[in-house]
């Protein structure tokens, strides 16, 4: 999965908890995340900091999916 056609978006949903969806090859998998570290992360000008967050946040949205 780990493809350049990735993509991560988030909305907060309300007491701290976000909603991460990621988007690749037409599939779409979401979860919901109060992990405020993961999602300042995923905004981080720093694009290593950046890319270690999008691999994170896409292993425990796919942990959640199962």
């Amino acid at each position: 999965m780990r493809s350049k056609n990735i993509r991560i978006d988030t909305a907060f949903m309300g007491y701290g908890h976000y909603k991460i969806v990621v988007t690749y090859s037409g599939f779409i998998k979401e979860a919901i995340s109060g992990d405020m570290d993961l999602i300042r992360r995923l905004k981080s000008e720093d694009k290593k900091e950046r890319e270690e967050a999008t691999a994170e946040a896409i292993a425990y949205v796919e942990s959640q999916s199962l």
